[in-house]
């Protein structure tokens, strides 16, 4: 729902619940004094009717005494009035209907409680040779009912008459008020997603001093985010410019290390064993450059994937094709470390995906190094290809230390180290460009825990429809 829609409605129900309010409350207050008024003439009423019976019961008027109570019972509103003795007989009763005056009398509830349509009231009084009695008086609470129901029609009807009304109202008002402010997130949401795209505020001449503030610091705000927006592109493309610089200039003479290296070890003096002398750090050597190689191939990669929009290549892979020629180009590696590769493949093979093939073979490399660079001797590394639904799962899984799970949350990102260094190689490079190919590719990767222990690194690719052919 739009914003300016929810508050017209809020705006509308908190309306009517007041005028709701007010016109339950007006007639709350209005049988309150219906009530109370009831209740004052009938206290006038019962004081009447005691000083009448005091006057005639002193002198022996019952039979008059009994006219004029029936010419009051017909008169007024009144439906019973009962004289009794101080031992409860009657000794005068008159009612418009005989039958009520069988009926016990409801004294001390008021006209709100009456249970059958009567309020009773009672008083002592003076009998004069009779000694003391009392008499009772019920009085109908018809009229008063109806004079009720007629309030509350009336009160209901002018409630809603009102409520509408500033319903409308408010609708109106939050309706115009959610259209405004709609209008200002809408400018300030195109302000964060797209900074160097922004266009100052007119203040069209309207809302005070205060709004005219209000839009002076919004578009100077703007005009801030939009020159730090384009600085910080500028800066961005510097750095990349210069990396991809750097990262070229450095492959030719790494290049030339390793041929130098190669051919140093091929010249190399050897003993009896047939081993050159100081085999050890011609290994290390060997080792450390083709890390570094290692290193400026994976800035290349993610300078080109950060560069490109979409791939350059996009044609039918299939993914256990690739795990064999990983698996075979890392077996002397294994073999050397004394550890154990294994490949877990389908029969049949699973189907293919559509991608980059040379980009998929680099992620492939990169997992299974990591892995073998933290699994010990003896341990085992596998590589898993099959079919998960929809999609195509690898799994590369190792028997090292593992990877801590607060550590998981940012393996993948660019240049992560912490105290992980152990864990995810020397800089991060690698593990990052794995993330940028698999998601460009429309797949997700991820990290868990391998069984019984190690680190296991998957990720899943959408299969290719099922006329695709590899190549």
């Amino acid at each position: 729902m739009r914003l300016s829609h929810s508050l017209a409605l809020v705006f509308a129900l908190f309306g009517a619940l007041i005028t709701g309010g007010l016109v339950a409350r007006n007639v709350r207050v209005a049988r309150r004094d219906a009530y109370a008024r009831t209740e004052r003439l009938g206290a006038v009423t019962l004081e009447a009717v005691r000083a009448l019976v005091q006057v005639q019961a002193r002198q022996g008027r019952f039979i008059e005494l009994g006219r004029n109570l029936g010419g009051l019972v017909r008169l007024a509103d009144v439906a019973t009035v009962v004289v009794r003795d101080g031992r409860g007989r009657r000794l005068v009763a008159r009612s418009d209907d005989l039958s009520l005056l069988a009926r016990r009398p409801h004294l001390g509830r008021g006209p709100a409680q009456s249970v059958d349509g009567i309020y009773d009231v009672s008083a002592p009084v003076d009998l004069g040779a009779r000694g003391r009695g009392v008499v009772e008086v019920g009085f109908r609470t018809a009229s008063l009912e109806a004079r009720l129901r007629a309030i509350a029609a009336e009160g209901v009807q002018a409630g809603v008459t009102a409520s509408l009304a500033l319903a409308l109202s408010a609708w109106l008002i939050g309706l115009f008020a959610g259209e405004r402010i709609e209008s200002v997130v809408a400018r300030i949401e195109s302000l964060s997603a797209a900074p160097e795209r922004f266009r100052p505020l007119g203040r069209g001449g309207a809302g005070g001093a205060e709004i005219g503030r209000l839009v002076e610091a919004f578009n100077r705000m703007g005009a801030s985010l939009k020159a730090e927006n384009q600085a910080r592109r500028r800066l961005e493309a510097e750095k990349r410019e210069l990396s991809a610089m750097l990262v070229h200039d450095l492959k030719t003479p790494l290049t030339v290390i390793r041929s130098g290296i190669s051919l140093l070890g091929e010249l190399a003096p050897r003993g009896a064993d047939g081993k050159r002398d100081h085999e050890r750090t011609y290994e290390l050597v060997e080792l450390s450059t083709a890390r570094l190689q290692r290193m400026v191939e994976d800035v290349l990669q993610l300078a080109k994937l950060e560069e490109a929009s979409e791939l350059q290549r996009e044609e039918p892979v299939a993914l256990d094709v690739l795990a064999r020629a990983c698996a075979k180009d890392f077996e002397l590696v294994v073999t050397s470390r004394k550890q154990r590769l294994e490949l877990r493949l389908p029969d049949p093979p699973p189907p293919p995906v559509l991608g980059d093939g040379a980009l998929l073979r680099r992620v492939f490399d990169n997992l299974v190094h990591n892995a073998v660079e933290h699994t010990p001797a003896g341990g085992v590394i596998s590589i898993g290809v099959r079919r998960d639904g929809a999609d195509v799962l690898v799994e590369i899984c190792d028997s090292g230390p593992g990877v801590p799970a607060e550590a998981r949350a940012d393996v993948f990102r660019k240049f992560f180290q912490k105290d992980v260094k152990r864990h995810v190689g020397n800089v991060g490079l690698g593990l990052a460009l794995c993330e940028k190919v698999v998601l460009r590719h429309g797949g997700v990767i991820a990290v868990g825990d391998a069984q019984p222990k190690g680190a296991r690194f998957y990720f899943t690719l959408p299969a290719a429809p099922a006329d695709a052919a590899v190549a």
